[in-house]
């Protein structure tokens, strides 16, 4: 924020909140070609190498080196641009084989990045025409239905989309994390819950099933079914977020009962194998192909039926390969990607939501030249001596993987340098490629007409539109005029719309935007929504097609409100004396000082 002023009434109970701030419409680039060997990029990519592996052999570093092990990718849309691990000097016990190096093709326990694995699996069913996401999982569990258990949950309220936005309000596990287990105690310096206030329990009413207990077992899916009913909800659907393992474990059932096959093959039939995930299991690999690190861990805990929970074990360069999948549409179309991106509900904090299952992160701290909100779309995992997350950043079709074995303060370490060193130079990179391919004049081939218009990169603020004349007149100074009526200081931009019309073209949108919203009151936002005011005879004045040649470089811009294609110039060709200077038409209307 450029200010925030508070100004109190005293002797009253009013106050008047007045809020300044810089409006920059979100994703105002197109996302960039990124590739390992572009010159800025590489440079932050060989900086993060050392630094990383530098850090992991020193004593000074936030977390425990001698016994951590990590691995982290980072991948375009296209292509890995940098991978890279790290093998703790202290490791655990290999029980069939002795352990190897770290690299991308290590085996790590995801843990709840298995949800989103699970989530998909849905997705791909609703296309299928199997179910839909406002289906009640009594349509799909149907032992959920007319329970006489003494639990209070409506099933029947309950929707698979509730379930997989954490929205179904019931309780968060059945067997894991019940304190008659001793490990759990174990894990919190107690031998005996009594000790610690709690009452004696008789033996049924401890679960037979699911605990982390040598010796006991995975729950079946009856018994599960059947300690979830009696469980009371802790919310009503839909109240509030609310981290549930229980709503998929409840998924994967749904899943089996809609395929006819279990969790295992779902995953593998319409995930592992058509994205070619070779190294991606629910089943433990051998010990020598994974990290076990030195300190009590989950690498051999049956998970059973809360697979679709937490249980899929793969590397590092699967993951990104998973990654690059979501981010080209590879299993689902486009519009279906861009609703899963979305959030389904707040959290306690205004920069963190929830999605179908995302944690989902909005910052505008990433960019030092610019308040721009950018938003973040990650899903974290964590079972004993493993850390994990999985970062999307759709604005710039760029995801970063971080595996973690051992001490999981590495984890946030590791994740916030490569943000603060990588994103602004992929935001360089997204500036450059938008004023090379894009920037410019372009003009009528008919000089009858006496049309043209030129655009250009203005730093953070995206591709800004600096002249605008058609048929002989400024165009610019109407379109301000009737956007702008109280003449604030602002500008004209171009928003990419992220569509097409037909080969090669971009449809781009113009919006006038103010350069400061000063706001008055608590209801009131930094909203920049209104996008195709204006029309004539049926066609929008805002639309601007481009159209590529072979490399993405904009040759012509077609403006359909217009009725008119323009060119683009050519080095040394200027534009006619009615293309004014943006700063000159700016001056009289006010918009500048």
């Amino acid at each position: 924020m450029a200010s925030l002023c508070r100004y109190l009434i005293l002797g009253g109970l009013c106050a008047i909140l007045v809020q300044s701030f810089r409006l920059e419409p979100t994703n105002p680039f197109p996302p960039p070609i990124l590739h390992k060997e572009s010159p800025g990029i590489n440079a932050v990519l060989k900086c993060l190498e050392n630094k990383f592996q530098n850090a992991a052999r020193s004593e000074a570093s936030p977390w425990i080196t001698n016994i951590t092990s990590f691995s982290v990718a980072v991948t375009s849309a296209t292509e890995t641009l940098w991978t890279t691990s790290y093998t703790a000097p202290i490791l655990g016990n290999y029980s069939d084989g002795p352990p190897s190096s770290m690299s991308d093709q290590s085996y790590f326990r995801i843990a709840s990045i298995s949800k989103v694995f699970t989530v998909l699996a849905v997705l791909i069913q609703e296309k299928a025409g199997n179910c839909s996401l406002r289906d009640p999982i009594t349509n799909h569990v149907p032992e959920l239905k007319d329970r006489s258990d003494t639990g209070t949950v409506d099933w029947d309220a309950i929707t698979l989309e509730t379930l997989a936005s954490q929205l179904s309000g019931i309780p968060r596990e059945y067997g894991q994390s019940d304190l008659t287990d001793p490990l759990e105690g174990q894990q919190y310096h107690f031998d005996d819950p009594v000790k610690i206030g709690l009452p004696p329990v008789n033996d049924g009413d401890v679960p037979p099933c699911g605990r982390n207990r040598p010796g006991t077992r995975p729950c079946s899916r009856k018994e599960m079914i059947d300690g979830i009913s009696k469980r009371p909800s802790s919310f009503e659907p839909n109240y509030k977020a609310t981290y549930s393992n229980m709503a998929f474990v409840l998924l994967g059932f749904a899943l089996e009962n809609m395929t006819g096959f279990g969790y295992a093959d779902i995953v593998q039939s319409n995930i592992f194998d058509p994205l070619g995930m070779q190294r991606a299991t629910l089943e433990k690999p051998p010990d020598p192909e994974g990290i076990i690190p030195n300190l009590v861990n989950d690498w051999n805990a049956v998970i059973g039926t809360y697979g679709p929970t937490g249980g899929i074990y793969t590397t590092s360069s699967d993951l990104a390969l998973f990654a690059r999948s979501i981010l080209t549409n590879k299993l689902l179309d486009t519009t279906t990607t861009n609703a899963w991106f979305h959030s389904q509900s707040y959290s306690s904090s205004w920069s963190f939501a929830y999605g179908m299952p995302w944690e989902i992160f909005r910052t505008s701290d990433m960019l030092s030249d610019s308040d721009r909100v950018q938003t973040i779309v990650t899903k974290a995992g964590g079972l004993r001596g493993y850390t994990s997350q999985l970062l999307l950043i759709p604005e710039y079709n760029l995801s970063v993987v971080l595996f973690v074995a051992g001490d999981g303060n590495a984890l946030v370490w590791l994740r916030e340098d490569i943000l603060k060193s990588l994103i602004p130079t992929v935001e360089g990179t997204s500036r450059n490629q938008t004023s090379e391919r894009i920037s410019g004049s372009y003009t009528s081939s008919d000089p009858t007409f006496n049309s043209s218009t030129t655009f250009e990169v203005d730093g953070s603020q995206g591709l800004m539109v600096t002249s605008w004349i058609s048929n002989g007149t400024d165009f610019f100074r109407q379109f301000v005029d009737m956007s702008n009526p109280k003449h604030k200081p602002g500008k004209v931009q171009l928003t990419p719309s992220n569509i097409g019309r037909g080969n090669n073209s971009e449809v781009w949108r113009a919006e006038f935007v103010l350069d400061v919203l000063h706001s008055e009151g608590i209801v009131n936002g930094n909203l920049i929504v209104d996008i195709d005011n204006f029309s004539y005879a049926s066609r929008s004045l805002e639309e601007f097609v481009f159209e590529l040649d072979g490399s993405g470089r904009a040759m012509k811009v077609k403006l359909p409100g217009f009725r008119i294609t323009l060119d683009r110039q050519t080095d040394g060709e200027t534009l006619d004396d009615f293309a004014v200077p943006l700063r000159e038409l700016m001056k009289p209307l006010g918009l500048i000082h």
